[in-house]
């Protein structure tokens, strides 16, 4: 669905390490563009958006992730990963394919914005701290050094899972938070 978007031509595709790679194929195909694996990811690294503070997950991202300069050098880059959350992971990455040669770099989000604070298991307790909630995409382009930036509708996200809106949790990105009892009772509170 991603692909259906605006497409910048003559791009070549990576996807964010791991969370990205899949939504990144696809893109790739159903572009017509290149895919590379752009960005090689350390193994050893675990997730840095959950880190408790922005230094460490600073840090983390700088440790966990590397892209490769032959990759991007003197060509416009489409990045493609499942979720902005905070723009950490986002910014670095874009700053380090610049950094590489890219002459431009454009996001693309395989999911709508997260504006909403998840309280089924992810470490985003409050809408303060998530990127999309407090900045439109033009600030929010500036902020991580995005030449452009899409996401998915809650309507495109729903087509390419192909559930039906009561099967499907998108309380992260419309606020519209599950009252199944038999659901809640698997929260931990």
């Amino acid at each position: 669905k991603l692909a259906d978007l605006d497409v910048p031509q003559n791009s070549v595709v990576t996807g964010m390490p791991d969370s990205g790679t899949l939504a990144a194929l696809g893109f790739a195909q159903k572009a017509g563009l290149p895919f590379e694996m752009g960005i090689v990811r350390n193994r050893y690294v675990g997730r840095t958006f959950i880190q408790p503070t922005q230094l460490v997950r600073d840090i983390g991202v700088k440790i966990k992730l590397n892209p490769q300069r032959t990759a991007f050098m003197g060509r416009e880059a489409v990045v493609i990963d499942d979720s902005l959350v905070r723009g950490t992971t986002a910014g670095r990455i874009i700053s380090m394919i610049r950094e590489s040669g890219a002459k431009k770099v454009h996001l693309r989000i395989a999911s709508p914005p997260v504006c909403f604070p998840c309280y089924y298991g992810i470490n985003t307790p409050s809408s303060d701290e998530l990127a999309a909630a407090q900045m439109d995409i033009p600030s929010l382009c500036r902020k991580i050094g995005a030449d452009s930036l899409e996401y998915l509708t809650c309507q495109q996200l729903r087509d390419a899972i192909g559930l039906p809106s009561s099967e499907l949790c998108t309380a992260c990105f419309d606020g519209s938070y599950l009252e199944n009892e038999d659901y809640s009772d698997l929260l931990e509170v």
